[in-house]
């Protein structure tokens, strides 16, 4: 009988995110006698797929993974020391050596190099200690458990995200859309895409759950975008989202640890209100501005039964518009000025809406701010707190790649620090700026005309679209 890799990865997530520290060392040395055991018998196929797992687990155990577990002390009285964790990764790299797979065992150690020098693993870890409040999420539709590895808590995904995968690994994407055409060979090319995405987010969930589980439903959600076409109309979007959230429902076996990006329009608002009063999580996304976090926080705490929303801010897709809208009025240094853009609104923005009234806030609780589309490390290190309620951010990979590439000094007082002298009336001159920055600088009815919105949408549009094209090939 041929090894089921379903029953593999069921045995990792189970040594990770479910074994009592007491019994790790025990449990891991019965799979390895058992993984052993099917390696002789196996075929090459099943061979490669116990080395895999091996390979997966020792991975996980080297990484920031086991807070969640194996080193949780509010979970467990007695738990694993690092070398403790270190010690059995390098006996299952032994095993590796002995079944002459040193490339793979060497795998293992790269990963505990990179986890190491991570300034994304010390981020999350700083928040574990109450340094900082601030956690952060894959912002890709692939790659989540290399994410997963270094701390991150959740995953988003869009059209544009899931369409830049299939085109990066078609060896991957292409088995997946052939396999649903055959399943489903009357359906059309728009519903092999719900299709498509449902099972990106479904396998995304399926590694977020143990989180999820773990953090009684607080942390471990993808965000699952809703068909940026019906933007405008929000009773399409509120019946795709009861229709999503009941397919990957029954997919997961229970309730769905998905939110869903709604976009920052005026139906958008409409949308958001409905989705969170039947206890269905919201990402605000296409949202840049402080009318747009104001109009959406208000009706999020004032409607939702939600454990969990968030409301992105989308640093860089507003930014660079208001760098070229200040270039083309001859501002000096427009595209380093624009970097302050969102850094000073982002201030406001937690002033206003999240510090307790004691302090001059609104104090409010039911949504999370999520900065994502950094075009930089600046992005994130300007965005660190240790406030009230917690600060997430998403990062591309290239973005994690480059965060982590020196080491960086990670200041719990960084969001508070005052903007120099003269910026705010450097990016005055732009009116994108003006009303993204001050409160009252959009009413809900213009959302959808902010320049930054236009784009966005089209773009999201432009990619769902091309998804589309391919599924029907």
């Amino acid at each position: 009988m041929a090894v089921s890799k379903e029953a593999l990865a069921a045995d990792v997530r189970r040594l990770v995110f479910e074994t009592v520290p007491a019994k790790f060392s025990e449990e891991m040395a019965a799979a390895r006698q058992g993984w052993s055991q099917e390696y002789a018998a196996g075929s090459d196929e099943d061979q490669e797929a116990i080395a895999e797992a091996l390979v997966e687990v020792s991975g996980d155990i080297v990484s920031y993974l086991p807070r969640w577990n194996l080193q949780n002390g509010a979970k467990h009285s007695d738990t694993l020391s690092c070398d403790d964790l270190v010690s059995e990764a390098a006996r299952n790299c032994a095993l590796l050596e002995e079944w002459g797979r040193g490339e793979q065992a060497a795998e293992v150690n790269r990963v505990r190099g990179e986890v190491l020098t991570s300034n994304l693993v010390a981020l999350s870890e700083l928040s574990d200690t109450g340094k900082l409040n601030v956690r952060w999420g894959n912002d890709y539709a692939s790659g989540l458990k290399a994410a997963m590895r270094k701390g991150a808590v959740l995953v988003t995904t869009n059209p544009q995200l899931v369409n830049v995968a299939r085109e990066e690994a078609p060896e991957v994407w292409e088995p997946v859309k052939a396999k649903l055409k055959a399943e489903h060979p009357d359906y059309s090319a728009l519903e092999l895409a719900s299709a498509m995405t449902m099972q990106v987010v479904a396998e995304n969930a399926r590694l977020m759950r143990p989180i999820w589980n773990i953090a009684d439903g607080h942390l471990g959600y993808v965000s699952l975008q809703l068909n940026p076409k019906n933007s405008k109309d929000a009773d399409a979007m509120v019946e795709q989202a009861e229709w999503i959230f009941g397919q990957i429902g029954d997919l997961l076996g229970g309730t769905p640890n998905i939110v869903f990006k709604v976009p920052g329009t005026k139906a958008g608002l409409d949308a958001a209100a409905r989705l969170t009063s039947q206890a269905m999580g919201v990402n605000i996304t296409v949202n840049y501005s402080l009318p747009q976090q104001i109009a959406f926080a208000e009706v999020i705490e004032k409607n939702s039964t939600a454990k969990v929303s968030f409301r992105t801010q989308m640093d860089g897709r507003v930014d660079d518009p208001i760098g070229e809208e200040l270039e083309k009025l001859g501002v000096p240094d427009a595209m380093e000025l624009k970097k302050w853009a969102t850094r000073a609104m982002r201030a406001r923005e937690f002033e206003l809406l999240l510090l307790p009234e004691s302090q001059g806030g609104r104090g409010y609780k039911k949504s999370f701010p999520l900065g994502a589309s950094g075009r930089g490390p600046h992005n994130i290190l300007w965005s660190l707190w240790n406030g009230p309620v917690t600060e997430f951010i998403t990062v591309f990979p290239n973005r994690r790649e480059e965060f982590d590439a020196i080491p960086r000094e990670l200041r719990a007082d960084a969001l508070s620090d005052p903007v120099p002298d003269g910026i705010i009336d450097k990016l005055s001159k732009s009116e994108l700026f003006r009303k993204m920055y001050e409160p009252d600088g959009m009413t809900p009815d213009e959302f959808d005309d902010y320049l930054p919105c236009v784009r966005t949408l089209k773009q999201f549009s432009d990619s769902f679209d091309d998804f589309v094209a391919w599924l029907s090939k």
